[in-house]
């Protein structure tokens, strides 16, 4: 237990880090460490994705707050674009969210794998953002159509949003700093409904990991919050001084170690 409790607190560390350095969620490190600690504390592969994704979107409640008083401090947010895009972010989390709670363990791993495998080729590859215009869309259904994807995708991986709205933004020639700081105000607006909509949807489940509130894990949700919430604002503030390309490089390499790693572990051993 000792050795799990010690897992969880660096699980924290690092994705805080990350969600505040990079802007794409700590979501992405923190479901594949408790999908496998789970699985190895014997819980059913029917519940313990469900149980991952859920409990770190309920982390990234936490870890986005910090992250945002960060960036705002910056000077990072832009929240004229935080305004056009928060209803559809928080509908296709809710959306999301249901649907990933009706999805067998098995598919919910199989999309998560496909999801991170697509974000880490395209930060492992993509040298200069593709720009489209020169701002974010004007229309109102454009900007809907955007935000709900990004947050139904998000809210079913369990991540912050940042892995999709980081490079959209790049794309309507938004700076890099100003993406970043953009999309951890998204991390709560895709979390918090998300992680709402997961605890009710499984309350009814059955086999689910002790001190779990429908599919959140309360103890594990702490263990990770409690340092993610310091480590997420100093990753935001080194944001400003570091070379992303070699960071989005080195990230993308552990997401693919992760995705080969969820692999084996599913669907070969």
């Amino acid at each position: 237990m000792t050795i799990i409790v010690f897992i969880f607190l660096l699980t924290g560390l690092a994705s805080g880090f990350v969600a505040g350095l990079l802007g794409v969620g700590g979501g992405i490190i923190i479901v594949p460490v408790t999908y496998f600690i789970l699985l190895q504390l014997g819980y059913s592969s029917e519940v313990v994705m469900h149980v991952a994704v859920a409990s770190s979107l309920g982390v990234i409640c936490f870890t986005s707050i910090s992250s945002i008083r960060s960036h705002l401090k910056l000077k990072n947010t832009n929240l004229n674009i935080v305004k056009k895009w928060a209803f559809g972010m928080v509908l296709g989390s809710i959306l999301g969210s249901l649907s990933a709670s009706f999805i067998s363990g098995e598919n919910l791993v199989i999309i998560f794998v496909i999801l991170a495998f697509l974000i880490s080729m395209n930060m492992l590859f993509q040298q200069k953002p593709i720009i489209l215009t020169t701002n974010v869309p004007s229309s109102k259904i454009i900007n809907f159509s955007i935000s709900s994807l990004i947050g139904f995708f998000s809210s079913i991986m369990g991540i912050g949003g940042g892995s999709f709205s980081v490079p959209t933004l790049t794309m309507f020639s938004k700076k890099i700093h100003e993406a970043v700081g953009t999309s951890a105000f998204f991390g709560f607006l895709i979390a918090f409904p998300g992680a709402i909509t997961f605890t009710i949807t499984g309350l009814e489940k059955e086999g689910l990991p002790l001190y779990s509130i429908g599919y959140i894990n309360i103890l594990i949700v702490l263990m990770v919050s409690v340092t993610s919430v310091f480590t997420a604002g100093y990753g935001a503030r080194v944001s400003t001084n570091i070379d992303k390309l070699v960071l989005r490089k080195i990230f993308a390499i552990f997401l693919l170690l992760t995705c080969a790693s969820l692999i084996i572990e599913h669907f070969i051993i």
